[in-house]
């Protein structure tokens, strides 16, 4: 049986007006591969076209700099 390695999925932009910080409720911008919020300066992963948004695994904007 081949082994087929599919490319990773690619983050649709067009979703982040559907989503909010789950810690302040402010809105989400894209920045480079990441997800970052405008209130509280959490910046959340997308792996494989999944934003990652779950506290505990965000940076802080200001650390990530």
């Amino acid at each position: 049986m081949p082994s087929h390695s599919s490319p990773p999925a690619a983050f649709d932009p067009s979703i982040l007006e559907q989503l909010a910080c789950p810690v302040c409720q402010r809105d989400l911008q894209l920045e480079d591969k990441q997800i970052a919020c405008a209130g509280c300066g959490r910046v959340y992963l997308v792996l494989d076209g999944i934003p990652v948004l779950i506290p505990e695994r965000a940076a802080d904007r200001a650390a990530s700099r």
